[in-house]
């Protein structure tokens, strides 16, 4: 099964110099919770996107008072993780576990945005077991916090040096 099969075909769309605001509009109406940054909308080229947690985070941080105080392009994400119209849905599945996201773009060979991907579309587009495998192997690298994936990193490499050490000597 290929992301053409399964994605949000024509999402909502913004760009970089819109308000916040727009992309809160969007999100509202669409009851969706990310937004592709398209470069303009004649080519929607995706250049980024923005999920609600970015919007929160930045207002918030920055002390806005509203969202139309903040343009797309000061909290969007860049640059996207995407996947191609024809890849294969395990390559969706895994662009979300490792980059821990929820959503991702589908773009065509000109890299236009022409769908989006959410866990629950990989829910309600899947069948049987697959469906909650794909979902469950998603969760549970997205659910780990990067600082504790951080954390791990850094354990690895101190005891691989550890290990090169002793082997030295």
């Amino acid at each position: 099964m290929t992301c053409a099969e399964i994605m949000t075909p024509e999402p909502k769309m913004c760009v970089p110099e819109d308000s916040v605001s727009v992309a809160v509009d969007i999100m509202w109406d669409c009851d969706c919770g990310a937004v592709p940054v398209v470069k303009d909308m004649d080519s929607k080229e995706l250049v980024g996107i923005i999920t609600d947690r970015d919007i929160a985070m930045h207002v918030v941080k920055h002390a806005h008072a509203h969202p139309s105080e903040a343009k797309v392009d000061d909290c969007m994400s860049f640059p996207a993780v995407y996947v191609l119209l024809e890849d294969p849905v395990e390559k969706v599945t895994e662009s979300m576990g490792e980059n821990q996201i929820r959503r991702i773009p589908v773009v065509d060979q000109d890299r236009s945005c022409v769908g989006i991907i959410s866990q629950a579309d990989l829910m309600s587009r899947l069948t049987g077991t697959e469906a909650l495998e794909a979902v469950y192997a998603i969760l549970r690298q997205i659910s780990v916090s990067r600082s504790k994936n951080k954390e791990e990193s850094a354990k690895t490499d101190t005891n691989a040096k550890k290990n090169d050490t002793d082997k030295e000597i």
